[in-house]
């Protein structure tokens, strides 16, 4: 029987590990598939089988949101260019924003909802949502002082930040929330409104109503990649993706 690990306002139980070999882990989605990119093609490894996609003409993969498995989104910042697959990695639709009628230059952009993605637009240093089926931006936010650095979303909530801060951002426009933050925490993860990061490759975490970030006290994992899908927190290390029970206690 495993033990536990509890943390401050965690506990973490190891649950699973397997063998992966890959460039790049992306996630794990609610039907328990796993994405991971080698040699710039994006894969899809599930029960049944393994699908692929490739679209070498567009450069390197920036990005890779599965939020949505039914429309997954894809961006190659070289090429400014977003792609929505289906669930089995064929193209839905490609959207290059150098040749739409609006043309606007984008460093980040994730899943927004339905048709819809966050997208920042270097232009003009803001954050925008941009209907993909119109092929118009619907909703613009104010411009900000400092670059995006990184930008992490759900369906509601975008996170982007900065050199010296988060700003929180929902669905309607509004800027909902600032906070200043480390610059060394990098790849952000948004969990039911908390937040979670990697500094020397080790993870940590940030209850919403926290001000500071905490270590997650699990076994020593160099950390190169995590997701977390249906409370299971997935850690890949270079050489073997490891899942744990995630549970925030109740102190």
């Amino acid at each position: 029987m495993m033990t536990p690990i509890t943390g401050q306002s965690y506990q973490v139980t190891l649950q699973d590990e397997i063998a992966l070999s890959t460039d790049h882990f992306v996630g794990v989605d609610s039907f328990q598939n796993t994405y991971y990119i080698t040699q710039n093609t994006l894969y899809k490894k599930q029960a049944s089988g393994i699908y692929e996609y490739t679209a070498l003409n567009l450069g390197a993969i920036a990005s890779v949101d599965i939020i949505n498995p039914l429309k997954i989104t894809v961006f190659y910042k070289n090429s400014n260019t977003a792609v929505i697959l289906d669930n089995t990695l064929t193209e839905i639709t490609r959207i290059n924003f150098s040749s739409i009628v609006a043309f606007r230059n984008v460093s980040h952009a994730t899943t927004a909802g339905d048709r819809r993605l966050w997208i920042y637009n270097t232009d003009v240093q803001r954050l925008e949502i941009f209907d993909y089926n119109q092929l118009k931006v619907i909703t613009e936010f104010p411009p900000m002082q400092e670059i995006a650095k990184e930008l992490v979303s759900n369906f509601n909530i975008c996170l982007i930040k900065t050199t010296s801060e988060l700003q929180f951002y929902n669905i309607y426009g509004s800027l909902i929330d600032t906070t200043d933050v480390d610059s060394q925490y990098t790849n952000l993860y948004l969990n039911n409104g908390n937040l979670l990061g990697i500094v020397d490759k080790k993870l940590y975490y940030k209850a919403q109503t926290d001000e500071k970030f905490i270590p997650v006290e699990i076994p020593e994992i160099s950390i190169k990649q995590f997701s977390i899908n249906d409370e299971i927190l997935y850690i890949y290390d270079g050489q073997n993706l490891t899942s744990f029970l995630l549970k925030l206690s109740k102190e």
